[in-house]
């Protein structure tokens, strides 16, 4: 095996590491998506690579690890997306059918509401 692993240097694939693991950790605080968790898990655990390179078991088991941890991000992220469409989708359903069980007496636009007013002078 070579030694170069990644076009970029060690010190860049650290640098890259730590911000990339701070950004999908601040998204996930935000989002509570937990596929934002699993890429905070997976950016990190490739420097393991840099442990034993020449190693050809442990080369390609963190390569397996890695595809395995990026597939269940996909998945989750999927699944997560579905649900939160759901949920959007029926908030959206509650919020019209209590727009239509609202009193058809109230004025419906801000123009209705002043053509009101302009009668009542």
């Amino acid at each position: 095996m070579e030694t170069t692993l990644f076009p970029i240097s060690a010190e860049q694939h650290i640098g890259f590491c730590i911000f990339a693991t701070l950004l999908f950790l601040l998204q996930f605080v935000r989002t509570k998506r937990w596929h934002q968790l699993v890429m905070a898990i997976a950016v990190p655990l490739s420097l393991l690579i840099y442990i034993n390179p020449s190693n050809e078991k442990f080369y390609y088991g963190i390569g397996i690890m890695e595809g395995v941890l990026l597939l269940t991000a996909l998945i989750l992220s999927i699944v997560q997306g579905r649900k939160t469409a759901k949920e959007e989708k029926a908030k959206q359903a509650a919020e019209k059918a209590a727009a239509e069980a609202a009193p058809q007496d109230a004025p419906e636009t801000a123009e209705a509401a002043s053509a009101v007013s302009e009668t009542e002078e």
